[in-house]
Order: C-alpha cells, then sequence, then structure tokens
C-alpha cells in the first residue's frame, strides 16, 4: 500500500476563492499562469464548491471555483507550493467550501448541511483512493470561514466554542486517518465587524492546543482591496492573496514556516 495525504480545505468565500484569473498577471509570469490554467495532475483535488462538483480527483487548476465564474480558491496555492517543495508521499486535496455559509448553521456539527457535504466528500475521497491501492491519512485540515458570523454579539460570542464542536465531530468522524493531522485556522480581514474578537478568539485557540495554528492573514499582507479595478470586491481576497493563502496552509501543513 502506498502512503497518501490529505489536505482538507474548507469554509465560505474566501475557501471557494473569488481571485479572479485575468489578474494573476499581475502576479505571476506568463509561464506560471499557464501551469496554473493546465493544473497539477500530481496534486489533485476533489472539490465541491457552489454549483461546482469534481465528482473524483482531478488536476488543481484555475477556473475551478465557481462553474459560472473564471475564478480560483487557495488549492492552487497548495498545489503551487507542493510541486515547488516535492514530498516523499502523494499529496492530494479535499475541498468543501460555499460562500456566505456560517458556522451557526450551515457548519454546525453535527448536522449542518455543509458540515454533512464534507464529512461525504472525505469519506468518499478516502474510498477512492483506497481503492487505488493508498493507505491515506489526513495531513491538514485548513478552515478559511467566520466572515458570516461577525456581524452580531451574539454569533460572535461563541463562535469558538462552535469550531471546537464541529473540530471535535471531525476527529471523531476521521480518527483513524488523523494521527498526524494539523489543524489550520486562518484568520478574516479587517472589513468585518468584530474581526478582532474573531480573530483573537481564533488565535488563542491555537496557541492553547497542540498540532494547532492560526495564520494571522492581516499581518501576513493578504489584500481585498485592489480587484477588480473599477468596483474593488473588498470582501474577498485579490487574486495574488488568494494564491498566498493557499501557499501559507500549504507550509503551515508541512510544518515549514519559517
Amino acid at each position: 500500500m502506498i502512503p497518501a495525504k490529505l489536505i482538507v480545505l474548507a469554509g465560505q468565500s474566501n475557501a471557494v476563492g473569488v481571485g479572479h484569473c485575468s489578474y494573476l498577471k499581475r502576479h505571476c509570469s506568463p509561464e506560471q499562469v499557464a501551469q496554473f490554467r493546465a493544473g497539477y495532475a500530481n496534486v489533485p483535488v476533489n472539490y465541491f464548491s457552489h454549483d461546482h462538483r469534481s465528482g473524483g480527483f482531478v488536476p488543481t487548476k484555475i477556473g475551478d471555483a465557481e462553474a459560472s465564474q473564471d475564478t480560483f480558491g487557495p488549492e492552487v496555492g497548495i498545489a503551487g507550493w507542493l510541486t515547488e517543495h516535492p514530498q516523499e508521499d502523494p499529496y492530494f486535496i479535499v475541498k468543501c467550501a460555499v460562500g456566505a455559509t456560517s458556522l451557526l448553521q450551515d457548519w454546525h456539527a453535527p448536522s449542518g448541511w455543509l458540515y454533512e457535504a464534507l464529512v461525504t466528500l472525505l469519506k468518499e475521497s478516502i474510498a477512492l483512493l483506497e481503492a487505488q491501492g493508498y493507505t491515506p491519512s489526513v495531513q491538514a485540515f485548513c478552515w478559511m470561514q467566520g466572515e458570516s458570523d461577525t456581524c452580531d454579539e451574539a454569533t460572535v460570542s461563541d463562535y469558538i466554542g462552535r469550531y471546537d464542536r464541529l473540530l471535535s465531530a471531525f476527529k471523531e468522524a476521521f480518527a483513524p486517518y488523523l494521527k498526524d493531522c494539523v489543524y489550520i485556522d486562518a484568520g478574516i480581514s479587517e472589513i468585518w465587524p468584530f474581526y478582532t474578537r474573531i480573530n483573537d478568539a481564533k488565535a488563542a485557540y491555537a496557541r492553547g492546543r497542540d498540532r494547532h495554528f492560526y495564520i494571522d492573514t492581516i499581518a501576513a499582507g493578504l489584500t481585498t482591496k485592489y480587484e477588480p479595478d473599477d468596483t474593488p470586491d473588498i470582501y474577498h481576497y485579490d487574486s495574488g492573496s488568494v494564491l498566498k493563502l493557499g501557499r501559507l496552509f500549504a507550509q503551515y501543513a508541512l510544518n515549514e514556516r519559517g
């Protein structure tokens, strides 16, 4: 049996990715953009995102965030970083993300519809790999969410409690596959109400637990204010920041945080 490492990517719209492919030429060489468009067959993804479902593992590439838009998500940055830093074992990405969804309702564990969708997708992914002769394990759980839960005091106050319940349910459901798993929670941007409280709670939660990490996306320089040119979408990361978020997830997943 061949070991296979899974990176799970979950959350709302900044996990879906609203990075516009047309702006990548500002941040990357033509050769890099061509690679993004062709895809990374060496780091395939199995995804469910809005109206787009891969139906199995496919090359990770731009243009697959939503079927109706030429956009991409952090998975492209994950695959790019792993390609630049080859690993002994093969890596696979499992992505379940839908915009404008909350931890209060949609991701509520164990009965929220998106939590159930994630569990189903990951179980299917594990079964696909096992049928191909792999021995899969989850290397990292990457969480990019919180924007929908930060608009009022009531939802902010118990955000981390709900996140803890989600992780507890996830750990129980996939215990045999999580021996070396790390849990990576990314902060939300400063455009959101109560963003400081949400991010401080995320950081404190990670500090208090082994193999849990927090990505300070503001300190890392991720931006939301430049793209598109005419009417910047201030709620979603610009294309270069979407790539950077994925690369940060990959670095934390492999303990290469520098």
